[in-house]
């Protein structure tokens, strides 16, 4: 069904691969440390130049941390450029899309055995498009519901504001398990036809794989020490119905910076997408040169990623069952913050001014 829906509606399909694509761009997995340094992309602007870190200083670890009673709310805004080439008419047509989440964690005490239980709430979504210059909403939380009734995307996307799910990590900090994730799924699925559309992309942006990917505190990290100019590798699967990708990536520690106010790690990130290999042939593809470039900073008190800026580039081909293929090309950048830190009893507090959303159409004019 999946793939007879990409065959026949491929226009609507592209919105379905931006989102749930570009959501799955932001993490990724750490693997082994590597030797020998591989150069990472041009990479954006810190505040200060990181420090070169004497080859005599030891090592260091970068290791993930789910501080026990705090809750961490974090900011994920991605904004994404669409170029899609009409077939009949060879005329491209331009969009662009803005995707604004905050995600708040909330670590319980560590088990005995190691790793600890995270409660993860879906603080805010907001999402909009705008092509030929028009703007069309797909979500606005401060919408009225009933206009939305025609909208299940929208309507999808309101009963996942407060929804929660639980983490179950081990004692590397990795995510092992989510809970309560067929409620989740049955709760936003809820009304929606599985022959629309809309039904595959809210399953894709509910699917393990995307929940597990909410967590962006702890990207590209490191599982052993490194030194200052030492790289490791990191590979993630982003699985879209039918099509399989992969992301294999080469991070590097540039070293310490000042960076509001604290002294943080920096680590640039460098790698390609591709198919996964062995994955059955799809009706989406991605055209060769697919990339990701980016850099994060590590708040080594916390053990998370406070701040991370990541840019893909990547054209999609979908298949018609008319035979012709229809390409776009997207380039997303997505930045992460962490906007605010407490304990869990409800006390926040403020660690950094909160980014504005990916800039919405009325704010770029």
């Amino acid at each position: 069904m999946i793939a007879a829906s990409i065959l026949l509606r491929p226009s609507v399909f592209r919105s379905a691969l931006l989102l749930a694509l570009c959501a799955a761009l932001a993490p990724l997995a750490a693997c082994k440390k590597k030797e020998a340094a591989a150069p990472a992309g041009d990479q954006p602007a810190a505040e200060q130049p990181a420090e070169q870190t004497p080859k005599e200083e030891p090592a260091t670890e970068l290791k993930p941390k789910w501080p026990a009673g705090r809750r961490l709310v974090v900011q994920l805004a991605t904004h994404t450029d669409t170029e899609m080439t009409n077939p009949v008419t060879q005329q491209p047509l331009k969009t662009e899309n803005f995707l604004t989440q905050e995600f708040a964690f909330s670590p319980g005490k560590e088990r005995a055995g190691g790793g600890c239980e995270v409660e993860v709430e879906v603080v805010s979504v907001r999402s909009e498009n705008k092509a030929a210059g028009k703007t069309t909403p797909i979500f606005d939380p401060k919408g009225d519901p009933k206009a939305e009734r025609n909208n299940p995307l929208a309507g999808a996307f309101r009963k996942l504001m407060g929804s929660r799910v639980k983490y179950q990590t081990d004692a590397e900090g990795k995510i092992t398990k989510v809970d309560g994730l067929p409620q989740l799924m049955s709760k936003v699925t809820t009304g929606i036809p599985p022959q629309l559309p809309a039904f595959f992309i809210v399953r894709s942006l509910v699917s393990e794989d995307a929940i597990k990917g909410w967590n962006v505190l702890h990207q590209n990290l490191p599982t052993n020490s490194v030194k200052g100019g030492e790289t490791w590798e990191s590979t993630r699967d982003l699985p879209f119905g039918v099509a399989k990708f992969a992301l294999t990536a080469t991070n590097t520690f540039k070293g310490w910076e000042q960076r509001n106010n604290k002294k943080m790690a920096r680590i640039e990130t460098a790698g390609i997408i591709g198919p996964k290999e062995g994955a059955p042939a799809a009706a989406i593809t991605l055209g060769d040169g697919a990339t990701v470039a980016g850099t994060a900073w590590y708040d080594p008190d916390l053990g998370i990623i406070a701040e991370s800026d990541v840019t893909a580039q990547f054209t999609v081909n979908i298949a018609q069952a008319s035979g012709q293929t229809t390409s776009s090309k997207l380039k997303t950048k997505t930045t992460s913050k962490l906007v605010e830190t407490g304990d869990s009893g409800g006390n926040a507090g403020k660690v950094m001014e909160k980014p504005a959303a990916a800039k919405t159409t009325e704010q770029k004019q």
